[in-house]
């Protein structure tokens, strides 16, 4: 005999003519929906025969029986940052004796949408991990379906899901002032802005350039590679330009967002014949294992990354311990690591 399957929520949202979000509310005891419409789902739920996860109904209040990570797979062919926070994850959920189902998504933000809703309404998950997700296109079906879910590497703009990430701001403003301790007054950030994440590390340069007296001004202070339709790894194009331009005739120090903005900065500056650091000074973030091999070796802003995934899973579970409405922001903390690309400005040497 072939067991009849449970109908999905998606099966029975199409059959009450409502959004599989609301039908989750009904179906968790979440607030949010009508009486009427209440009625409606349970009374064709009960129809259709579905029938709770046992996983979910026979748990503890307080506990979780497995976790949902999802992450763009591009990041796993970009680079070693998201491997590293999905390790520590997945650490923690064996130890914490989680079953964690990982789940790729595109980046593409026109269909990210539509892949995070059709998660939600096949899978059902109990609790979610969304890592380095947190534009609007996932986080509003996500706010709306009430599962409980941590931004890893993300945060929520409106303070509606809870979210763990380095401590950017703090970690743009030790990089600055690492380079105005050098005696650089004339400092240029080079970024991609086009996460929260990254505003947050042009916001702890500009805290560093306020407090010694300096008036941020984009058109000194900033290239924006996301401005100029450039990948990281793009960056030293968009040094050449500056170059060309007469934009960087009295730079003397360059703070990048990330470890690969600052080694193609490195190399573009090498090309045109200057030397790291007695030329111009060059800072990174995120400690990537690269940045132990550039010429020369990077200074940069250590990220605990696997730390950064394994707090992540204790987060969730003291979210659904303690449900609160207020939801919890946590900062990992971010390390000078000093190598050799940074020191004195030229026009203070012997």
């Amino acid at each position: 005999m072939v067991e009849k399957l449970s109908p999905t929520l998606s099966d029975i949202a199409r059959e009450a003519g409502i959004s599989v979000a609301s039908v989750s509310k009904v179906l968790n005891n979440r607030i949010g929906v009508s009486t009427k419409s209440r009625e409606l789902v349970w009374a064709i739920a009960n129809q259709m025969g579905y029938a709770p996860k046992s996983a979910r109904a026979e748990a503890p209040a307080g506990s979780i029986g497995s976790v949902t990570i999802a992450t763009p797979a591009a990041f796993f062919a970009s680079g070693q940052f998201y491997e590293e926070v999905m390790r520590g994850m997945l650490d923690a959920a064996t130890s914490a004796q989680l079953t964690a189902n990982v789940r790729l998504l595109p980046s593409n933000e026109a269909t990210s949408r539509a892949e995070i809703e059709d998660l939600l309404a096949t899978s059902a998950p109990q609790s979610l991990l969304m890592l380095g997700l947190d534009g609007p296109e996932v986080v509003e079906p996500i706010v709306a379906s009430g599962i409980p879910t941590v931004l890893v590497n993300g945060m929520d703009r409106m303070m509606r899901l809870s979210g763990i990430t380095p401590d950017n701001r703090f970690g743009g403003w030790l990089a600055t002032q690492r380079l105005l301790d050098a005696g650089h007054r004339n400092l240029v950030h080079i970024t991609r802005k086009h996460r929260i994440s990254r505003l947050r590390r042009l916001d702890g340069f500009c805290d560093a350039l306020a407090e010694a007296g300096i008036a941020y001004d984009p058109a000194q202070h900033l290239i924006d590679l996301h401005e100029h339709d450039m990948q990281e790894f793009e960056a030293g194009t968009a040094i050449h330009r500056a170059f060309d331009q007469g934009r960087l005739d009295s730079a003397t120090g360059f703070v990048c967002c990330t470890d690969v903005i600052a080694i193609s900065v490195l190399q573009a500056l090498e090309a045109r014949g200057y030397s790291v650091p007695h030329d111009y000074s060059v800072i990174g973030f995120d400690d990537m294992t690269i940045a132990h091999h550039s010429h020369p070796p990077l200074t940069t802003m250590r990220v605990y990354r696997e730390d950064m995934g394994r707090a992540a899973v204790a987060l969730l579970k003291d979210l659904i311990a303690d449900p609160s409405p207020c939801s919890r922001r946590l900062s990992v903390g971010v390390e000078l690591v000093e190598r050799a690309s940074v020191g004195p400005p030229r026009s203070k040497r012997p």
